[in-house]
């Protein structure tokens, strides 16, 4: 929702009337998204305000609007609230509107509901409670609907009806060209025919001091005393107006609203008190209906938009449509004239004029008006002034005067001004400059004497202290305070004998029994850094001292029972009273009411006005934002939620309509009070991811620091999910016991594995060692085989060598018994030589021999080449000893060359080719 907020303060320049006026809060039609005209507004029992729009029937709970259309899309001309019900009436149609569970309003049609036969083209004006009954008015017709028997009965059937009013337990109601009738045991009475009644509309008609009246469309005020007419007042705002609403407020005034002038607030003796229209703040001239709320509170219905006063409020305000005044930065009020001093000069007006009067010479900034004794001293950007009434005498033309301070006796006058210190005195009864204090040039805006001390102050640089000379005329000495610092909108004070500094982080207190500064705790308070707008102090007439924060604005006074502050709030925050920050500025109007300089115009207020109210908080919806829903409100049972539906969002309102005011908020999810949560503008709360369990959301507001009358309750559970239900929680118990003997099971079996994996492990050493044993026996017996081999392979070789030696010797014995010429003489010898070579038995020992060296060699070979014949594997066994055809030939008692030729024959029997070594070829074999 936008709201915007108009602080009005109705002034009309030198030639216009002014008036200062209540704050008004104005809600354009794209504020409440609906139709531009307003046509009733009425209150429900919670404070609810309820709007016949154009579009439907508004809602405002002070926090957000909605919209319920109209069945029939038509425009809503009338509502009324009555009891927990919302009457309303539309074209050719009236029922009433009921909250349901969830927060909503529903509709009932009684005209379709009860069959009620309409005219065509009826249109419901106006809705009258009767107690017992409801009284529903279009232009030709008066229904009643009974609340106890729900029945319809037509009562009046005229053209032309205008209007119907109460009247304590009258029902009047008027018909254009016949007169004033009363509807008596439910009949219609006529009871004033007179012309004036025939030809004039009436707007309004209520009881006052014991009379009925009524105001007619002129504004015209009329009794009705005993159905004659009595004139009580005539039009007293002009010529042509026309009235169009008008009700009785509880003040006994009328506040009247126009067709085209806006509206005027009245007596009943027709004094106008004050007049509003467009240009005034109110969003439109035409006021369509006046209604007063239970706080005092008068809402207009308007052409567009709506616009709420607070007629009730401690603060009236006055604005500078034009801008001729521009921001006042200084104001004083004196043998009854009102001084505004502002960027734009001077202003005075006395308590019998109704405008500012310009003050002729004082055109410019404006910086402080000050009373001393009987003198008006006014400081100004051009130099120093005197004021008298609505006349201004410059009496110094050093620029810029900033402010003043008396000193002995009001006969002589410290002066800041932008280039130093200077002192004013009185010659000959006229003011005029004395002197300058030498020695100090810096622009001296706030400045503080005690003493024979001056004390300046300089945002930018800090806190100077000047010492003086016994007659104060010249400067003994200066030093800057660092303790102090510097920071913009820090001021400095003299507040009840004792010098006072404030900065964003504390106000400081120097007395004169403390030759230091210290921070007041106290005061302190007040500046606390989110709530800080500056450090300006302002010491009024009543010996009263104001300062400014965000929020609040402070009148601080002496508390001479404990030596300490008095502290009171005035609720008026920094965007209401929409000042120049660093230049705030308040005086004394009169003994309880206060001015405040505004950008642009200026504030009154009322210091002993209650300004706390008296209200209520309601939680308007609860939203289930996972099921997309909303939940029931009424359930005297706490609302229970799936697990799932764990995220919520609570809206919740306080209906308060005051302007000057800031409603907030705070919550709690439990009764101790300190667990409330800090105060929030926020009208709404999302809850997410809740756990499961039960929860009591509670809700409170506070406006002007008064607490809500009520605390508004939501009692909800959460579900417990599934994994945390009582079965679930068997099923873990269970389980666990489980876990249990599976871990102890696992246990056992571990240590049972780990067990046997030690002694697998160990057999597996001891396997270990006994193949390293048997390794090493192996290797023993392969080295003692190796021997074996070796030794057999020399055997071999031996025998070999030994056969091969015994051959070549037995061929030499047989080459030499060839040269004996007897041959019967060596025939024995030659035998027995031949018997030698060819003994079978030397083969058969080589091959005993060979076969215990190389044993499968035979086997092999004849494997693959089973064609081999002896003589063959003989030559093979050779071979694979690597010997040479000359070293074969004698073993097998041939030459060389035929030891070639079996050669070359075994190479055809085993496949080979010329290009293979044959030896090498059985040495691999």
């Amino acid at each position: 929702m936008k709201t915007a907020f108009y602080f009005l303060f109705f002034c009309f320049s030198m030639l216009l009337t002014a008036q200062e006026l209540p704050p008004v809060i104005n809600y354009l039609p794209a504020d409440y998204n609906a139709g531009n005209q307003n046509w009733m507004i009425t209150q429900s029992s919670n404070e609810f305000i309820y709007v016949a729009n154009n579009k439907g029937l508004l809602e405002f709970n002070g926090a957000q609007w909605k919209l319920y259309p109209t069945q029939n899309e038509s425009i809503m001309r009338s509502v009324k609230s009555i009891d927990d019900r919302v009457y309303s009436g539309c074209y050719m149609d009236f029922g009433y509107w009921q909250r349901d569970a969830y927060g909503a309003m529903q509709y009932s049609s009684i005209v379709q509901n009860l069959n009620v036969e309409v005219k065509e083209d009826e249109q419901f004006w106006n809705i009258i409670d009767g107690d017992s009954f409801v009284l529903f008015q279009s232009l030709s017709s008066i229904y009643s609907y009974n609340k106890i028997s729900q029945e319809v009965v037509q009562i009046v059937s005229q053209p032309d009806i205008t209007k119907l009013f109460r009247v304590e337990d009258h029902y009047y109601y008027q018909v254009i060209g016949q007169g004033l009738f009363e509807i008596v045991a439910g009949k219609p009475v006529l009871v004033n025919e007179s012309p004036l009644i025939k030809e004039t509309s009436i707007i309004s008609m209520f009881q006052y001091q014991n009379k009925p009246h009524f105001l007619t469309v002129q504004n015209d005020l009329y009794i009705l005393d005993d159905n004659k007419l009595l004139l009580k007042i005539e039009n007293t705002i002009k010529e042509n107006i026309s009235v169009y609403s008008a009700s009785l407020l509880s003040d006994g005034t009328l506040m009247i609203g126009t067709i085209s002038n806006g509206i005027f607030n009245q007596t009943i003796d027709g004094k106008v008190l004050y007049q509003m229209d467009q240009s005034d703040g109110i969003l439109n001239n035409t006021s369509l209906f006046t209604f007063e709320d239970i706080n005092k509170n008068v809402w207009i219905g308007l052409d567009n938009g709506v616009s709420c006063l607070n007629v009730d409020s401690p603060y009236k305000l006055f604005v500078d449509q034009n801008g001729t005044l521009g921001t006042v930065y200084t104001s004083l009020f004196k043998d009854g004239f009102l001084y505004l001093g502002t960027n734009q000069g001077l202003f005075v007006k006395s308590n019998d004029q109704q405008g500012f009067k310009f003050i002729t010479g004082t055109e410019g900034q404006v910086w402080k008006l000050k009373s001393i004794g009987d003198t008006i001293f006014c400081g100004h950007n051009s130099g120093t002034f005197l004021i008298e009434n609505d006349k201004a005498t410059l009496i110094a033309k050093v620029p810029g005067s900033w402010d003043f301070q008396s000193i002995v006796d009001n006969e002589l006058i410290l002066q800041g001004n932008y280039s130093g210190l200077y002192y004013l005195h009185k010659v000959n009864g006229k003011w005029g400059i004395r002197s300058k204090l030498d020695g100090f040039e810096m622009s001296s805006k706030d400045f503080a004497l005690i003493e024979n001390e001056i004390y300046v102050n300089h945002e930018y640089k800090g806190v100077y202290q000047l010492s003086l000379t016994d007659d104060l005329f010249s400067i003994k000495d200066i030093k800057q305070i660092e303790k102090l610092g510097k920071g913009i909108g820090s001021d400095l004070v003299v507040f009840n004998e004792q010098l006072l500094f404030a900065k964003r982080d504390g106000i400081y207190v120097k007395s004169k029994s403390n030759s230091d500064f210290a921070i007041s705790e106290q005061l302190s308070v007040i500046l606390k850094e989110d709530d800080y707008s500056s450090g300006t102090m302002v010491k009024t007439n009543d010996n009263s001292l104001w300062v400014f924060t965000e929020r609040l604005v402070h009148k601080i006074s002496k508390d001479n029972i404990n030596d300490g502050f008095i502290i009171k709030k005035i609720y008026l925050s920094k965007e209401m009273r929409n000042e120049k920050i660093g230049y705030e500025n308040v005086s004394i109007v009169n003994d309880d009411q206060y001015l405040i300089g505004s950008s642009t115009g200026y504030l009154l207020f009322n210091e002993d006005y209650e300004f706390a109210l008296d209200h209520s908080v309601f939680i308007d919806k609860v939203y289930d934002v996972n099921a997309s829903t909303y939940l029931n409100l009424q359930s005297s049972e706490p609302i229970e939620l799936k697990p799932k539906n764990n995220d919520l969002k609570i809206s919740f309102n306080s209906p308060v309509f005051k302007g000057l005011g800031h409603v907030e908020y705070q919550h709690r999810f439990s009764n101790d009070s300190d667990l409330w949560s800090p105060l929030t503008k926020a009208t709404a709360i999302d809850l997410s991811n809740l756990n499961y369990g039960s929860y009591k959301f509670e809700v409170r507001s506070s406006f002007n620091n008064q607490i809500s009358n009520n605390v508004a309750a939501f009692d909800f559970i959460i579900e417990k999910p599934f994994y945390a239900t009582n079965l679930a929680i068997v099923c873990y118990v269970l389980l666990g016991i489980l876990a249990l003997l599976a871990i102890n099971y696992y246990y056992k079996w571990h240590y049972r594995k780990e067990e046997e994996k030690a002694l697998a492990q160990q057999q597996k050493e001891l396997e270990l060692k006994n193949l390293a044993n048997q390794k090493d026996l192996i290797q023993l017996r392969n080295e003692q085989l190796n021997k074996d081999i070796e030794h057999r392979n020399n055997e071999l070789a031996i025998s070999t060598m030994a056969m091969i030696k015994k051959n070549e010797t037995l061929n030499e014995i047989k080459a030499e018994l060839e040269k004996v010429k007897d041959a019967t003489q060596v025939k024995s010898a030659k035998r027995l030589v031949e018997k030698n070579l060819s003994s079978k038995q030397d083969w058969i020992t080589f091959e005993e021999a060979f076969n215990n060296a190389d044993k499968d060699f035979f086997k092999r070979v004849k494997d693959k080449h089973p064609n081999l014949t002896t003589g063959d594997l003989r030559l093979c066994v050779y071979l694979r000893l690597n010997l040479s055809s000359k070293e074969i030939a004698p073993l097998l008692n041939i030459s060389p060359r035929s030891v070639e030729i079996k050669r070359y024959r075994l190479r055809k029997k085993i496949d080979m080719t010329a290009e293979m070594d044959l030896n090498e070829y059985f040495i691999n074999f």
